[in-house]
């Protein structure tokens, strides 16, 4: 029953579905981008594996391509797009959060330059 290939397809596509709704639901970050990519990987496995099944079983039948193949290929095709964007997007963040920092990390310290330095506390004279 668990070598069946039906079985693995079906057990990678809810780990596709599942690592995408992981993906969404976390900020933009390294972790993100990671599960993105993971997202898009198994999705691609799944499809292959659910392609060469549909091979092995001798093809859709007639007149049920659409729903046999065509939609589920269409259906794994929007997970790997989903996994890239979600990537893409939070690679894009991480990179302007670096350039943000940067930036102010630069003002920070053209703003120290320009202060002039407060003079030393002179020390008060006691006449005895």
């Amino acid at each position: 029953m668990f070598n069946s290939p039906l079985f693995v397809v079906i057990l990678m596509s809810i780990i596709a579905l599942l690592l995408l709704l992981l993906t969404l639901s976390r900020r933009a970050g390294y972790l993100k981008m990671l599960l993105g990519v993971l997202t898009a990987a198994v999705s691609v496995a799944s499809l292959v594996l659910f392609v060469l099944m549909q091979r092995g079983a001798g093809r859709p039948q007639a007149g049920q391509e659409l729903m046999q193949l065509y939609i589920p290929c269409g259906i794994y095709a929007v997970l790997v797009l989903a996994g890239f964007i979600a990537s893409a997007l939070s690679r894009r963040k991480i990179q302007k959060d670096k350039i943000l920092k940067a930036a102010a990390k630069a003002v920070k310290a053209q703003e120290h330059e320009r202060e002039p330095e407060a003079p030393a506390p002179q020390k008060a004279e006691n006449d005895e």
